[in-house]
């Protein structure tokens, strides 16, 4: 595969970006839209993907939701979507290498939580729904309960321990994958220890993975 101009890759995505941004502003049944994930962090490259959530009107939510798969397809180079049934969102690949990763929240339905607290970039809230959440939602803490840490202990030693009998059987690709259910909770387990947020998940996941494999 001939390697891509990461220029090219980096303003497609920005023209992408801007495009989603003007079709949901100028809906008035949306009431809020922002960027999470690395982007909003300042961590990301130009592989990183685009994190987008839009608040909806209550009365809407149920048809956005429904036509989750549908709305990328106006947009200049859709590919394909990627989806689930019964979900609130819809994965979408736009050329040249680009995914845009679109949530519908119902307005009447956000509560404060911690989430709210990691980096987010607004786009559009023009009656200020999203900053009196974040701001509603900045002394709160991310907490990790007893049976939450029993249940990634015994989901991480089940997948060692299925590792090895797979791994003996010869089923090495079905071993990969265990072994890499056992990192996830191994890395959990290190971001409970040294109270990260789930935001620097994936650089401590990172690292973790490098370390193991050297």
């Amino acid at each position: 595969m001939a390697s891509m101009d990461l220029t090219v890759l980096s303003a497609a995505r920005d023209r992408l970006i801007s495009v989603v941004s003007d079709r949901f502003s100028a809906d008035p049944d949306v009431l809020g839209m922002f960027i999470s994930g690395s982007l909003a962090a300042g961590n990301s490259d130009v592989y990183s993907d685009i994190d987008l959530r839009v608040v909806v009107r209550l009365e809407r939510h149920d048809w956005f939701v429904e036509h989750r798969r549908d709305i990328p397809q106006q947009w200049p180079g859709f590919l394909f979507n990627e989806w689930m049934p019964g979900t609130r969102h819809c994965v979408s690949h736009f050329r040249p290498f680009n995914k845009l990763d679109i949530f519908y929240l119902d307005a009447t339905k956000l509560t404060p939580s911690p989430w709210y607290r990691l980096p987010m970039t607004i786009l559009h809230d023009p009656e200020m729904i999203v900053a009196d959440l974040v701001a509603r939602s900045k002394d709160l803490v991310f907490t990790v309960t007893a049976d939450e840490i029993d249940f990634s202990i015994s989901k991480g030693l089940a997948a060692a321990h299925e590792t090895y009998r797979r791994a003996k059987r010869g089923e090495l690709f079905y071993a990969q994958t265990l072994l890499d259910e056992l990192r996830q909770h191994i890395m959990q387990s290190d971001d409970w220890l040294h109270h990260r947020t789930p935001g620097l998940r994936f650089h401590g996941w990172h690292n973790l993975c490098r370390a193991i494999r050297h």
